[in-house]
């Protein structure tokens, strides 16, 4: 999955770089609102089924009912195709009205009628991703993800260079397009049904389904909104109170989170669920979270270190010299996308394990916790609030999580968990204590990732790359 999504990463690249050269912070920061705005309507589209289609598909694979398989899959996607189209119709009567919430100019009211064609399209490429991880279809996963960025890089060039602002805003429902597309034909290649035994065809919508189905959704979709909800809330008070290209140079940072956050914790999540959902005891389930944990931290770790050193370079280079200010912000994202994975990974068994109240009750905490932080924060030392307060939100939330996986499964981080623990968080600390401002900077801070790396990384585990590696090249040759 993560081989597969570098593509992804590279298309993001090529787009954050387009955008900033073309449109500069003020362009990229209406695009980031808009993208704000789609982030939390496409959920409640999909009225918050994918979790729960993800985790009763491969319920009922597991138990061989393909019956059951089919009608989770018809009465999913009825469902968002209605609430997808509705919604659509709804943000676009309402355009001029959010254009003021969201812009603070009615102008901008295009850009929000644009948005409302994505909502649709998105939902259902959404939903048929959730499909295709109740399939543990990992490999159409990662192949879905190469087609939808080869889509994007090939849309926002011309679309951009030509249109400006109306060609970058365009490009996402090009891509949203090529994504319902490319997603059904992914799902029919690796997720195929059986024939129907009945004579007669089923309804659509199966009934019976609504509820459980609901009962996920409902969860999920105050999870989602907890979160979406927040950083629109959040980015419309600093458009408001600094500006939009204030908001464009923090795009840098919940731009660099939103690529390669995702594509960590989704990866590990892909297999990590499927397998909690079908162990039958704690200790299974544990030994599973600490794997994904040092998984994660590993990987979260390394990449953040990684950028963080080499962020007088990559700012510059793939946005402009005009986002530099985003250097005093990049130590406290990190920090907080650091204490986010260890959330996710102690509430990894939640949704599997159907214990859907905690996982709300904790986003919403979540939610509250940004909120007041940064309200108290943003008078007195501006942009900044919003970075601290993302990462005091995910320090609240990693304590509850950690404490409830503690006392319900006895979970406990191990030794070697531990010290990847404090050594990640002293590089990630000193690397922003330290910023590195110059190519000295830069170099110091590539040194201090390889001692890291030396002094947590196992010994097996490296043999066990390199294995891996190995074996992975040579197919491929």
């Amino acid at each position: 999955m993560g081989i597969g999504s570098a593509a992804t990463v590279v298309a993001a690249i090529l787009r954050a770089k387009t955008l900033a050269f073309l449109l500069g912070p003020g362009g990229t920061g209406i695009l980031a609102q808009l993208s704000t705005l789609t982030s939390m309507v496409v959920p409640l589209a999909t009225l918050g089924l994918g979790n729960g289609v993800t985790a009763m598909i491969a319920s009922a694979r597991a138990r061989g009912d393909f019956s059951l398989v089919r009608r989770i899959r018809s009465t999913s996607v009825s469902l968002t195709w209605t609430v997808g189209l509705l919604l659509a119709a709804i943000t676009a009567l309402l355009a001029p009205w959010l254009s003021d919430a969201l812009f603070h100019d009615r102008q901008y009211a295009w850009v929000v009628l644009t948005g409302a064609a994505v909502i649709p399209l998105s939902a259902i490429a959404s939903l048929r991703v959730s499909i295709l991880q109740g399939y543990e279809a990992v490999k159409a996963m990662a192949g879905l993800s190469v087609i939808v960025a080869v889509a994007s890089t090939a849309a926002i060039l011309p679309l951009a260079w030509f249109l400006r602002l109306q060609g970058a805003v365009a490009h996402l429902v090009v891509v949203a397009a090529v994504y319902v597309v490319a997603g059904g034909w992914l799902l029919r290649k690796n997720a195929p049904l059986p024939a129907e035994p009945s004579v007669t065809p089923a309804p659509r919508v199966d009934r019976s389904l609504l509820r459980p189905l609901l009962r996920y959704g409902s969860s999920a979709l105050l999870v989602g909104l907890s979160s979406t909800l927040t950083l629109l809330v959040l980015r419309s008070v600093l458009v408001s109170k600094l500006g939009l290209e204030p908001n464009g140079i923090y795009q840098v940072c919940v731009g660099i989170s939103g690529l390669y956050m995702p594509l960590i914790l989704s990866s590990i999540t892909a297999v990590v669920w499927p397998q909690i959902a079908a162990q039958t005891s704690d200790a299974e389930t544990t030994a599973t979270m600490r794997q994904a944990l040092r998984l994660g931290l590993l990987l979260m770790t390394a990449a953040a270190g990684a950028m963080l050193a080499g962020a007088p370079i990559w700012v510059p280079l793939f946005y402009s010299g005009r986002f530099l200010p985003a250097l005093d912000l990049l130590p406290f994202q990190f920090l907080g996308d650091y204490v986010r994975t260890i959330a996710w990974m102690c509430s990894i068994w939640l949704v599997p394990k159907n214990r859907l109240r905690p996982w709300v009750l904790f986003d919403l905490v979540y939610g509250i916790t940004l909120i007041v932080t940064f309200s108290l924060l943003v008078d007195r030392i501006g942009l900044r609030s919003a970075v601290i307060a993302y990462m005091v939100a995910h320090m609240s939330h990693a304590l509850l999580h950690y404490m409830l996986a503690r006392k319900t499964l006895g979970f406990r981080l191990g030794p070697d968990n531990l010290r990847l623990l404090l050594a990640s968080l002293a590089l990630l600390a000193g690397l922003g204590t330290f910023t590195p401002r110059n190519l000295v900077g830069v170099g110091l801070g590539v040194l201090a990732l390889l001692v890291w790396a030396v002094l947590v990384v196992r010994p097996d585990e490296w043999r066990r790359v390199w294995r891996r590696g190995v074996a992975f090249v040579r197919s491929r040759a």
